[in-house]
């Protein structure tokens, strides 16, 4: 990727769903991109179109980020191996289904490892590249099941719950070098991940414009949709734990 003075930004997951929709905000705000997911065809289609449609430069980065050989090389990059890092968003993530018993042990590891680990790491890589730049913009991607343990959807429920507590408070930790540093929290939402009927869900573009209006604020995280920003509030503050558990176990049911 050349040098420019262009701002750069760099989105994983972004051959899908809310990734690709921040990969096209992000064209048409100016930016240049790292796009980053597994599939390099779909991603190489991406990067031509935004490139003929708005002038923007995109660099295809493929990895898988279950492997920590992939997650290593990307955090270089982060770190040193790009012209400039202006904003990072992690939005790569998986959601099986079902209850632990019946999870087999290589789909939690994969599970742990996008969506805890390498999200760890790769916010760890850019807060260095940014804290000696004095300025720079991280958004990570967590999920409206972030607030409310999640019988039957345990260990995703869990690892979202880890993005918000890490990025809020890698936010505050990083305030005052400069930089700006969100959780995004989907509920349902309209994206591969998250196939089939549902009322009201929400759309990938709708997110990204709830991400983009928070980044405005000071706020360490946002939740998406006022319905879902109401039912966090309900179930975070007002209903005690063990119902929780119950209201929760019985509207994921069918998840089992």
């Amino acid at each position: 990727m050349s040098t420019t003075s262009r701002p750069l930004a760099v989105v994983t997951g972004a051959s899908s769903g809310i990734g690709e929709q921040f990969a096209r905000r992000y064209a048409r705000e100016g930016f240049d991109l790292l796009v980053v997911a597994r599939s390099g065809a779909t991603l190489q289609a991406l990067a031509q179109e935004l490139t003929r449609e708005h002038g923007t430069t995109v660099e295809v980065h493929v990895a898988d980020l279950a492997d920590p050989a992939d997650v290593a090389s990307l955090s270089d990059r982060l770190t040193s191996g790009l012209p400039r890092l202006d904003h990072l968003v992690n939005c790569a993530g998986v959601a099986p289904e079902g209850d632990l018993a019946r999870t087999d042990e290589k789909t939690v590891r994969h599970l742990v490892e996008v969506n805890v680990v390498a999200l760890t790491l790769l916010t760890r890589a850019a807060v260095v590249r940014m804290r000696d730049a004095g300025a720079g913009t991280i958004v990570n991607i967590a999920s409206g099941a972030a607030y409310q343990p999640m019988p039957h959807l345990a260990a995703y429920g869990a690892s979202k719950s880890y993005v918000l507590m890490f990025t809020e408070a890698v936010a505050e930790e990083n305030r005052a070098h400069g930089l700006r540093i969100l959780s995004v929290a989907p509920g349902d939402t309209e994206t591969p991940m998250n196939p089939g009927a549902g009322k009201n869900k929400r759309t990938p573009a709708q997110v990204v414009d709830t991400a983009f209006a928070a980044l405005r604020g000071s706020a360490p995280s946002v939740v998406d949709g006022r319905a879902n920003s109401v039912t966090a509030t309900v179930s975070t503050r007002l209903l005690p734990r063990r119902l929780r558990l119950r209201v929760a176990e019985r509207m994921m049911r069918d998840k089992a």
